[in-house]
């Protein structure tokens, strides 16, 4: 039973190594042809690095609609071989079958894991600057940085919780001073502040260390620090313009919400990339009762069924985005799916028997 096994995964795996470069081929083609109409800086040796760079967001969106065709390849090729027979007659129902190859979109769906978790943020940003390289316009500025620290000068630093670098506006700051000896000048708190020739602090405190040792307070309201802060350069440092990655989106989320930043575009795309996934295990349990069915209204059903599911995703999550429903409304279409997959797969038989 393990060799059979063995057998159909190495099959799957086959059929996702053509389906998913050749599929990928055809988006890589699209992004070609969609970007040579736009570039007006010409760089071919540019335009292969982007069209590199995309590849893994391709690869990520190809995955699951890629497990499904596999699938289906199988049930063909099982059928239309002839190979299905033993396995029926050796005792191997097709929810067995089902049940040992659900595995194999599971490890699918770890590899989408680390597709969004490890590869995509960096590659995503590389293909971000390439394109602004090729339109030739300025790279898009982040919106947000948080729990950063900025060195004015060899002596004085500057700490923010939170500064939305588009308006400028802050909370939390923290301004240090120190001797050429490093030891503390002074130390000026303030809970909001905002950024522009110099940083106007507001409803904090100023505290001054005196050289006999002697410690002063100050509260204040509005205090004017003298300093330059570049913000140009500040951009410079935050690695990620826009959250990829779950653990990303989910750390903006919360930083947003924390200081009263808008936070549900956050919290829809964290939720939206939980969905995109788990996608091939909730497609594969889906479709599998379909992929048996001999007639081409199933085929139709399962093209239908695909277009569907990820239009209603994507439909939930503007939803979401807007506050319309709740963010875990998005696994809705997961559920309905995997409800329905599951009563069709409990009343599964071959055709032909």
């Amino acid at each position: 039973m393990k060799l059979l096994y063995r057998y159909l995964y190495k099959k799957l795996a086959v059929y996702l190594l053509v389906l998913v470069p050749s599929f990928a081929f055809v988006g890589i083609l699209a992004e070609v042809v969609e970007i040579l109409r736009k570039v007006k800086n010409l760089d071919y040796q540019a335009i292969l690095l982007y069209v590199l760079y995309q590849t893994p967001e391709k690869v990520y969106y190809i995955l699951p609609v890629s497990m499904v065709v596999a699938l289906f390849l199988l049930a063909r090729d099982l059928v239309n071989s002839r190979e299905i027979y033993p396995i029926l007659l050796n005792g191997i129902s097709l929810r067995r079958l089902g049940v040992a190859l659900f595995i194999f979109p599971v490890v699918v769906s770890l590899l989408q894991v680390a597709n969004l978790e490890l590869i995509m943020p960096e590659a995503k940003k590389r293909a971000e600057d390439i394109y602004s390289f090729l339109k030739k316009r300025p790279q898009n500025e982040p919106l947000i940085a948080y729990n950063t620290w900025v060195a004015i000068d060899k002596d004085r630093f500057v700490y923010f919780s939170f500064l939305d670098l588009k308006s400028k506006n802050g909370k939390g700051i923290v301004a240090v001073e120190y001797t050429p000896n490093f030891t503390p000048k002074s130390v000026i708190e303030g809970k909001r502040f905002f950024v522009e020739k110099g940083i106007k602090i507001y409803d904090g405190k100023k505290v001054v260390f005196s050289d006999d040792k002697d410690i002063s307070l100050e509260r204040f309201s509005v205090f004017i620090l003298q300093t330059k802060v570049n913000l140009e350069e500040l951009k410079k440092l935050i690695k990620v313009k826009k959250p990829v990655s779950i653990r990303q989106l989910y750390h903006a989320a919360v930083i947003a919400e924390k200081f009263g930043y808008p936070s549900s575009y956050y919290w829809s795309k964290m939720f939206s990339s939980l969905a995109s996934v788990i996608s091939p295990l909730v497609l594969s349990v889906a479709f599998y009762p379909l992929v048996w069915g001999r007639k081409k209204v199933y085929l139709v059903l399962m093209a239908v069924s695909l277009l569907v599911y990820w239009y209603a995703t994507a439909f939930l999550t503007s939803l979401a985005q807007s506050n319309v429903i709740p963010y875990y409304g998005i696994f809705a279409v997961d559920i309905v799916y995997l409800i329905v997959g599951l009563f069709l797969f409990s009343r599964l038989k071959f055709p032909q028997l």
